[in-house]
Formats: structure tokens, sequence, C-alpha cells
């Protein structure tokens, strides 16, 4: 892992996670763990920290260089591993308007609703429409 970049810059952004990277491989089997404390971060009391260092290095990878092939290409392992399973975490997908515009969301619909079909991707644009009308209430408290 740490022969490559992706795994170097794991290792600087996740050092209370080094323990689940022993048999790390590939980027794909980094993803797999990062997914799994992702939604660990989600439980109380919630790992904020974590969670905003995870979506960071997702930003990091999908800026990175496009690999050969599927299997050494970040962003194909961030979407493959990552983005596809966001919807299926509740608390996660509440979450999403923090850090996804609708505009990309709908961009990326393929990706986001692949784990979840139709109605999950609706349930995604329900919490849009939610945390639109949380920020209305909350600008109205504030004037």
């Amino acid at each position: 892992m740490l022969d490559y970049e992706w795994g170097k810059v794991a290792f600087e952004r996740f050092p209370d996670l080094i323990d689940r990277f022993d048999f790390v491989d590939s980027p794909y089997a980094l993803w797999i763990e990062l997914r799994l404390a992702f939604e660990d971060a989600y439980k109380n009391p919630r790992n904020q920290d974590l969670i905003a260092r995870i979506y960071d290095y997702a930003n990091w990878c999908c800026s990175q260089p496009e690999g050969k092939t599927a299997e050494d290409d970040l962003g194909t392992c961030v979407c493959a591993c990552f983005y596809e399973d966001i919807p299926t975490i509740p608390e996660a997908l509440e979450d999403m308007p923090q850090w996804f515009s609708l505009d990309d969301v709908l961009l990326m619909k393929q990706t986001f609703s692949y784990m979840v079909g139709e109605e999950g991707f609706q349930r995604i644009l329900l919490a849009y429409q939610r945390s639109s009308k949380c920020r209305k209430k909350e600008n109205r408290k504030t004037r």
C-alpha cells in the first residue's frame, strides 16, 4: 500500500485507522475499509472529523489522473466502493446536502441510485428538500 501515492496519502490522513489497513492491497480494498469506518462514524457519538476526512480523501482521489484500467482508477474506486453506498446509510443520506450540491447529485444519479434504485434516489431528493426547508427556517430566525 505504501508503494503507491494513494496509500501514502491514506496513511497520512487516517492515522487513527492504520490498524484497519493491514491487509489492504488495492485502492478498492482501502475504500471498503474507509466505507466501513464512514458508516461507524455516523453512530453515536458522531465522528464529524472522520466523516470530513473521508469526504476530503474521496475528493483527492477523484482529482487524480485516470488509471489505465478500472482496477487502478481512483475515481472509479470511490464511486464503486463509497459513493454508491452513501444512500444505504440513513444518517449519511440525510447528511448528503452538507457534502454535495443538488446539481452534483442529479449529475451523479446513476452512481447514487445504483444500490438503492429509483425509490432510493427519490429519498435523496427528499433529504435535499428537507434541508432546504430547514435553511429557510434558520434564515427567518436570524432576520
